[in-house]
Parts: structure tokens; C-alpha cells; sequence
């Protein structure tokens, strides 16, 4: 495709490269980047150089990504992935009394599951810099892949032979509603009680979303709010503009704001299990180490 020119393609150009493409334009990509816009033109002239055609078509006002940018971004994402994982890894060898951690998970993930884990931590290892991102399941893999973080914290729809996935969590879904809706009169739920309800559903870009719509569309359903997450999901069903389908480890969030859960019927369709996620070519450093071993305490059962 491209061609064994590119073992003549440096870091710099690949990281500037990712720049350009990112934000459109020279003058931002130095800017971030803290060199000169000339740097940034003659990297990134010298990269097109190496690969044979043009990358981007320039003017005075906006910079255009050409044919071939795109499939040489996903490389590139890819390669200083790598790189910035293998830095992770080797920038603490010998002390857990330095460095950083970074650990990419939902939200509701993180609030519900991991600042008890974060703040035993951090009462160990105070030296240690925590990087939190709450993200959504795709892009939380993302940052896994890219090096952006060391590990993270999922339930994920497929394999994916770049990444280590280790089962560190199960959870069941709930139906949350208010105490004065009449589903509350009962100790359970069946899905097919649902097919009348006001449903307050997650979009179906989530995994959670994906799962539910996937259980609704079995029996039918009539209407629907979608929402990006679940505390607009939880707000919602306080407003009581309907029900939602959550899963149980944000119970104390949802009870803290009047909110009841009832366990469904059909266990079958309601487990999810979230996995630890990491790359498989790259190995956490001590600290990261040090973190999974207190959530696999915490939070395996």
C-alpha cells in the first residue's frame, strides 16, 4: 500500500500529522503542540515526502484531509498508541512511590465502582497522579488503544485480539421508576410489562443502550426518550416522565433520589459483565498494577 518508506517516518511527523488532521489547521496544530508553524509545515511536508502524495489540500482558510489521510491517521493513532504505552509501562520500574495511572471508565462506572478503590489509593500512594476519564464504552476502548490510558473498565459487545479483556465485574439490569408508579406495587418486573410504558432508554451507541433496545424490540414498545447517559436517565424517571432500564450498581445514586429498582423476571437477559481492558502488547506499570490489584479486592465477588 504505502510502501517500505515508511521506516523512514519519524514520531515527530506521525504526531504532528495526528494534529493537522485533528483540528484543520497549521496554526492550532502549533499552538498545541508549543513549536512554530513553520515546524509544523515542513514536518508535515516532509511526511508527504515519505508516503508519495499529499496528504492535505491547503488554503488560507481551512486545511482538507486528501485521499489516503484518513487510513494513514488509523495507523498512526495506532503506532503512537504503542509508543505512548510502552512509555506508560517503562515509567516506573522499580517504585510504586511514582508516576501516574490513567484509567478510562463511564461516569456511572467510576462514581458507582471506583472512588472507593481511588481514594484507598491515593490514601497509599499520595505521590502517585490519578488521570480519571469518563467515557463511554467505545471511546474508552479508544483510549486503551491509543495509549491514553493504561487500562479500563467496560462491559464490551465483542473480542478484540489487541486488547486483554479480564471479567472483573458482574451486574444485572433494574427497572427504575417512582415509588408511586404502579410496577412498584410488586417485588419484580417482566420485560413485557413494559411494552405500554414511557420508556427512557439510553442510546443504542452505548452497550447498555444496545442491550435494552435489543430486549424492548422482542416485545414492542410504544414510546421513547433517548437519552446519553444515566443520570439523565435516573433525572428523568424523578420528573417522572417514565421508567428506565439501569443497571443495579448505580442503586445508591437512583435511591438517593427517590427512585426505586425492581430485579426483572428473565435473569437470562439481564447480566452484563465488565471487564478489565488493557493492550495486549504493552504490560501496566507497577502503580497501574498496584490499582488493579485493590479493584479486583473491591470489586470481584
Amino acid at each position: 500500500m504505502l510502501g517500505v518508506k515508511f521506516m523512514n517516518i519519524t514520531f515527530r511527523q506521525l504526531k504532528v500529522f495526528v494534529k493537522i488532521y485533528e483540528l484543520r489547521s497549521f496554526t492550532a496544530t502549533a499552538s498545541a503542540l508549543h513549536v512554530t508553524q513553520s515546524a509544523v509545515s515542513k514536518l508535515c511536508s516532509e511526511l508527504e515526502g515519505e508516503v508519495g502524495f499529499p496528504l492535505f489540500e491547503r488554503s488560507t482558510r481551512k486545511v482538507v484531509p486528501m485521499d489516503g489521510a484518513s487510513d494513514l491517521y488509523k495507523f498512526a493513532l495506532e503506532l503512537l498508541g504503542t509508543l505512548d504505552a510502552a512509555s506508560r509501562s517503562l515509567s516506573d520500574l522499580t517504585s510504586v512511590r511514582k508516576g501516574n495511572v490513567g484509567v478510562a471508565a463511564a461516569p456511572m462506572i467510576f462514581y458507582s465502582l471506583l472512588c472507593d478503590v481511588t481514594a484507598e489509593f491515593q490514601a497509599e500512594y499520595p505521590d502517585i497522579s490519578l488521570e480519571v476519564y469518563e467515557l463511554s464504552t467505545d471511546y474508552a476502548v479508544d483510549y486503551v488503544l491509543n495509549g491514553k490510558v493504561d487500562f479500563g473498565i467496560a462491559a464490551v459487545d465483542q473480542d478484540d485480539s489487541r486488547l486483554i479483556m479480564e471479567p472483573i465485574y458482574q451486574d444485572s439490569l433494574r427497572l427504575a421508576c417512582l415509588p408511586s408508579h404502579p410496577l412498584a406495587k410488586g417485588e419484580e418486573v417482566s420485560w413485557r410489562q413494559l411494552a405500554s410504558e414511557k420508556m427512557i432508554m439510553l442510546r443504542p451507541v452505548t452497550n447498555l443502550g444496545r442491550l435494552v433496545r435489543s430486549n424492548m424490540e422482542a416485545i414492542g414498545f410504544v414510546q421513547v426518550v433517548e437519552v446519553g447517559d444515566l443520570t439523565s436517565a435516573i433525572g428523568l424517571v424523578q420528573s417522572g416522565a417514565g421508567v428506565a432500564v439501569v443497571p443495579e450498581y448505580i442503586s445508591s445514586f437512583a435511591k438517593s433520589c427517590g427512585v426505586v429498582m425492581l430485579p426483572f423476571q428473565e435473569t437470562d437477559k439481564c447480566t452484563r459483565v465488565f471487564s478489565l481492558i488493557r493492550r495486549r502488547n504493552a504490560r501496566l506499570s507497577i502503580a497501574a498494577e498496584k490499582f488493579v490489584e485493590m479493584m479486583r479486592i473491591k470489586l470481584l465477588v
